[in-house]
């Protein structure tokens, strides 16, 4: 399991007993095209989210895969019945997961991916997503339409800045190409 999003009446009233009570340390945070706050507890870069929409509930669950192909072909499966599909294929911009989001019978969301990000806890320094929660796909059926084309715009402008992140893969999960990439040697001097 990767992580669970819950929904919130109001985020300022629930975020001290996740932080102060259970210790999550604030990943990142968005406000638009809606508020969300990630959180970590280890190394994975959030295992816990809140999504401020009124109401309490479960947003979703992540489940993360070995394999990317799993997540595409489960993605086929999930097209093939109607008003299966919470949320297209996309990348977010945080963690950096490949990603796709299902409805389950019970009516939240089942979210499967690849490709999650860690980070160092110890040294980690919060931020605004800037460039919302996906850096391409993601179209979320759930928001109202008004949301869904901010979202939309903002990763048009993400794609228009040339926002690029790496892929993240475990040992044993990909092959490196002979040859170079001019973007990634550019991206990794300025890195340095």
């Amino acid at each position: 399991m990767g992580h669970i999003v819950l929904t919130v009446e109001r985020i300022d009233q629930v975020m001290p007993f996740y932080v102060d009570v259970l210790g999550f340390k604030l990943s990142d945070f968005a406000l638009r095209p809606f508020k969300a706050y990630f959180f970590h507890v280890n190394a994975r870069h959030h295992s816990l989210a809140l999504i401020e929409t009124g109401t309490n509930g479960i947003h979703h669950l992540m489940m993360e895969l070995f394999s990317l192909d799993d997540v595409g072909q489960a993605y086929d499966l999930a097209q093939g019945e109607e008003g299966r599909i919470g949320a297209t294929l996309g990348r977010h911009t945080n963690d950096f997961m490949t990603s796709f989001y299902a409805y389950t019978p019970s009516c939240f969301m089942v979210e499967y991916g690849w490709g999650g990000r860690n980070i160092r806890p110890e040294t980690w320094t919060s931020m605004e997503l800037e460039h919302g929660p996906s850096l391409w796909g993601h179209d979320r059926t759930w928001l109202p339409p008004e949301q869904r084309a901010e979202a939309r715009e903002m990763r048009l402008k993400a794609a228009e800045l040339g926002v690029r992140q790496p892929v993240q893969v475990i040992k044993g999960n990909h092959e490196l190409m002979a040859g170079t990439c001019p973007w990634w040697d550019m991206t990794v001097r300025a890195a340095e």
